[in-house]
């Protein structure tokens, strides 16, 4: 059986040593037993989704730089009172790429209910992690005509907003500069080279392993369409959630900063805090701390506001 500690400090570091060959080789064996993978029929094709636990569902999203299993270690802290479902994007990690070369978020909400729909949830906490967080945010916008599971609560993690509100220009260097790295070095190079960014300088080899070995589930066409995604995005477009919102940033981010996690917080009227020594991967540096997040909004209704946003 996987052992989740308790601690602060991820797993991936304090439990398994510095030695990133030995902690990837004991992450995958507690990923296979603890959080198996899954697949889902959809009008796509296949989505694939990690789960463990029962109980009341959450459903975690990951950002364009991982996959599900990056959320190993809050979900052995979660699966003895919760169901976490954790699932891979269209065109992650075994998930059929979405048809459109260009899709919106609103794209991306659809297989998320497809999803959902095959693990028959009818009531989560959805928890959107960067990327993740556009995703989440057009989900849980979804009115008539566009069925979703009922939200009891939306957590924020380090969200990205989305670079449509920008200018043109600074659109097309975001994408070009991460196409071209694609182009240049493929999914192992732009693991190589971004994975150690998602974390702060104090993380572990086994963290920065692990991210990186995250990275790399990614299929190159999943990625061009997450980067048109994050490109042609503004998360704040959309009107304030109807449920309870709450914005956590890890207070080592570089990735989104606390102040953009505060831009969001204050337009959506969420409450708003920051994660002791994470960097932009709060997930995997700070899981213990995730974890209670979590808990906090699935049964307390979310943690009191550190700012007077909510």
């Amino acid at each position: 059986m996987p052992t989740a500690l308790t601690s602060s400090v991820s797993p991936t570091g304090s439990a398994l040593g510095s030695d990133p060959t030995r902690a990837l080789s004991a992450r995958l064996e507690d990923l296979d037993k603890g959080f198996p993978l899954h697949q889902a029929p959809s009008a796509i094709g296949t989505l694939t989704y990690r789960s463990a636990g029962t109980g009341p569902a959450v459903v975690l999203l990951h950002g364009i730089g991982s996959a599900a299993g990056c959320w190993l270690d809050v979900a052995l802290m979660l699966r003895n009172g919760f169901r976490v479902i954790a699932w891979n994007a269209p065109g992650y990690a075994g998930s059929t790429p979405l048809p459109q070369a260009h899709p919106s978020a609103d794209d991306y909400a659809d297989a998320l209910h497809q999803l959902l729909a095959h693990a028959e949830v009818s009531e989560c906490v959805l928890v959107g992690h960067s990327l993740g967080a556009i995703v989440a945010g057009a989900y849980a916008a979804r009115g008539a005509g566009n069925a979703r599971v009922a939200i009891r609560r939306l957590v924020l993690l380090s969200p990205a907003q989305g670079y449509a509100s920008h200018d043109e220009a600074q659109r097309e260097a975001v994408r070009t500069r991460r196409l071209t790295l694609l182009e240049a070095e493929g999914i192992e190079g732009i693991a190589a080279q971004r994975a150690a960014a998602l974390l702060s300088n104090a993380a572990t080899p086994a963290m920065r392993e692990w991210a990186s070995w995250n990275m790399r589930q990614i299929s190159p066409t999943g990625y061009r369409q997450a980067v048109s995604l994050l490109c042609n995005s503004d998360l704040l477009s959309r009107p304030a959630p109807a449920m309870p919102v709450d914005v956590r940033v890890g207070e080592l981010d570089v990735i989104t900063p606390a102040a953009q996690g505060q831009t969001v917080a204050q337009a959506w009227h969420a409450s708003f805090a920051l994660i002791d020594g994470a960097g932009h991967a709060c997930h995997i540096e700070r899981p213990a701390q995730v974890a209670e997040i979590v808990r906090g909004s699935a049964r307390n209704g979310g943690v009191k506001s550190e700012l007077p946003f909510a």
